[in-house]
């Protein structure tokens, strides 16, 4: 299983990192800081992560942007989630737009939220 951590925050990352590694040392970590760069993994690779946490507000290309990028050109990742501290009611809904999403996680990621998250990951993958 691979797990993509799109966000500009180091310490999230690094906190979300130890968290997976506790649930399953095997998972397979990939990180980037912007949008642009995760866009641009994903269209060159054509990579597949089975779970990517987004956010939101980030520089270069932001989540919504990221997601209306992967969307356009048909590039597919199998779960995506936005992890972000927002919890305004209009960004709740515009992530209702996005039938790429697969949920809506509010931070602090816990090691639950994670957890259930791999486990369904893993019961789709079979």
């Amino acid at each position: 299983m691979e797990i993509c951590i799109v966000d500009d925050d180091k310490v999230y990352q690094l906190l979300t990192k130890k968290l997976i590694q506790r649930i399953d040392e095997n998972i397979s970590i990939k990180t980037f800081f912007n949008g642009e760069d995760a866009y641009k993994y994903f269209s060159e690779n054509q990579s597949r992560s089975n779970v990517l946490l987004l956010d939101i507000n980030m520089p270069k290309m932001n989540g919504w942007e990221f997601l209306e990028h992967l969307e356009q050109d048909g590039i597919e990742n199998a779960n995506i989630y936005l992890a972000t501290s927002s919890i305004a009611y209009s960004d709740l809904e515009k992530a209702k737009q996005y039938n790429s999403l697969k949920g809506y996680l509010i931070k602090p990621i816990t090691k639950e939220k994670l957890l259930k998250i791999t486990q369904l990951t893993k019961i789709e993958s079979n």
